[in-house]
């Protein structure tokens, strides 16, 4: 009997059939656009984006749910202008998405929002999210920073730069305490990572600012950089590695005065 169910063993077993694979994921575009009747949406993400798969998903789907949205209401909105026989240039929303720094654990990234829907001028915003490489997960920018940390000495050189950048666009002095907004809290303002020159770190933090923020509408919007020696005390210890060195000299943002120079 043991050596009946010794040979049965050996037997070869039948194939099993081949597992059909399943289909391949579907990758998210690096852009979506739509027009219809007075109104235009776009929105472009970067290339890098790809390496993150869940994130580069989210802010697609994110995007394009908002653009969509956008389109039903300013394409009403647009057809009951122009029936009242007002004059009304094409409404249009954009979402340009940049990564600005990345070091081994983290990724920083960006979207400038530009819309119009009648008025003077567009409207501008900015988002700015970070991306947490080893969670796979979105976390809140002021995360950077301990919690409970005294934040008022970088509050205070984030407010002096502000107060610089504003008098040099006014071509006079100019001081935050007069503009109604006063000096925002740094921690809680709209963050980027600025590459370091050291290779792989973070060398600056900088706050953006859309127009009307932190100034008159006419003033543009501002970046504020925070160098990382000025960050040293405050920052997570989580993340404190990740920053060493000096900020590279460029902007995320365009140099609105480097433009009128032109």
């Amino acid at each position: 009997m043991a050596i009946g169910l010794a040979l049965f063993a050996c037997q070869k077993k039948p194939d099993e059939p081949a597992k059909t694979a399943g289909p391949p994921a579907t990758v998210a575009p690096l852009g979506y656009a739509n027009t219809g009747d007075g109104v235009q949406v776009t929105m472009t993400l970067p290339e890098p984006i790809k390496l993150y798969p869940e994130l580069h998903t989210r802010l697609y789907s994110e995007g394009e749910s908002n653009l969509v949205a956008f389109m039903a209401t300013a394409a009403k909105d647009h057809a009951e202008m122009a029936a009242d026989g007002f004059p009304v240039a094409d409404y249009y929303r954009k979402i340009d998405w940049k990564i600005a720094a990345q070091s081994p654990k983290l990724v920083s990234l960006y979207a400038e929002t530009e819309d119009f829907q009648g008025g003077a001028h567009p409207g501008h915003d900015f988002q700015a999210l970070l991306w947490d490489k080893s969670k796979s997960e979105l976390i809140p920018t002021g995360k950077l920073f301990t919690t409970g940390a005294d934040m008022s000495a970088v509050d205070a050189y984030a407010c002096r730069q502000i107060e610089a950048l504003r008098s040099k666009r006014a071509r006079e002095p100019v001081r935050q305490a007069d503009f109604g907004g006063g000096c925002p809290r740094f921690a809680e303002a709209k963050l980027i990572l600025i590459p370091s020159t050291v290779s792989g770190k973070v060398g600056a933090v900088d706050a953006l600012f859309a127009p009307s923020e932190v100034g008159a509408y006419a003033e543009g919007p501002y970046e504020i950089r925070v160098p990382q020696t000025v960050l040293t005390g405050v920052l997570n210890p989580e993340f404190a590695d990740q920053f060493a060195g000096d900020p590279v000299v460029e902007n995320a943002l365009p140099d609105p005065d480097a433009e009128i120079a032109r």
